[in-house]
């Protein structure tokens, strides 16, 4: 196992770290912790020696280097684990550290747009106690001389709604727009089933769309298996790196795949 820092995706709740597992393995990395046959998971030590554990996934890219996907339980518990790092990284080295938020902003047909939620300028005020350098061109933030490199991640597909797409800039929104993207019929038939329901206890959020997919096509797999297989069809894949590229993050997954961030 490489010796190299760690590097570590902060996100919001669980099925953002099942997004994040389907997304890595998509992108070549493995789970040390699976049996070589059949039996129950290797423990995983990390880069320090010590066990991978608490809800934390541990990765190792093509290139040996240690991924660490972090659901922090909640979007405010994020910051304050990632100062906790910060403080500590001289005995826990981190190369990269990814913050991974849902904006909430809610669009519509009148308004594409709404800067809310965390930016890239609301993390460099948080993190102001440390000599933070921006790298304008990689859209990220730096420190330690480019030691350690900070990047954020905001789920959020530009353009109008659309059937079956929710208005609310979150991870279903991004999950939902490439399923309807891939088979525009199942929009419909999701929007009109949200639609005609009686008594609706909302106004068909991004988790009553996500579930609504999940239970017409994927039941079988259930809700944490779900956003992992959205990662191995490839018509779905094709569709998600899109709008990961029009996000701007697409760049960022594929740096968590080199040991050190470029200088």
């Amino acid at each position: 196992m490489s010796s190299e820092a760690e590097s570590v995706v902060l996100c919001e709740g669980y099925y953002d770290r099942s997004f994040w597992a389907g997304w890595l393995t998509h992108l070549g990395c493995t789970d040390p912790g699976l049996p070589e046959s059949s039996g129950p998971r290797k423990p995983v030590p990390d880069p320090r020696g010590r066990p991978v554990a608490k809800g934390h996934f541990a990765f190792l890219s093509p290139q040996n280097s240690f991924v660490r996907v972090v659901p922090c339980n909640g979007r405010d518990r994020i910051l304050p684990e990632l100062r906790r790092r910060l403080q500590q990284r001289a005995t826990e080295s981190v190369a990269r550290l990814v913050v991974c938020v849902d904006p909430d902003a809610v669009i519509s047909n009148e308004a594409l747009h709404s800067a809310r939620g965390l930016t890239l300028d609301d993390l460099k005020h948080t993190l102001d106690q440390w000599q933070v350098a921006s790298r304008e061109e990689a859209g990220e933030l730096a420190i330690d001389e480019g030691a350690t490199s900070i990047s954020l991640v905001r789920w959020e597909v530009e353009g109008s709604c659309s059937p079956g797409v929710p208005a609310q800039q979150t991870l279903e929104r991004l999950v939902c727009a490439a399923l309807v993207a891939a088979n525009p019929e199942r929009g419909e038939a999701v929007a009109q089933w949200l639609q005609g329901r009686p008594s609706p206890p909302d106004d068909a959020n991004g988790k009553a769309h996500a579930w609504s997919f999940m239970a017409g096509w994927y039941a079988q797999l259930g809700c944490d298996r779900f956003y992992r297989h959205i990662w191995e069809d490839q018509a779905l894949v094709n569709q998600l790196r899109i709008l990961l590229e029009r996000a701007g993050v697409w760049r960022i997954a594929e740096s968590l795949l080199t040991a050190r961030p470029s200088g």
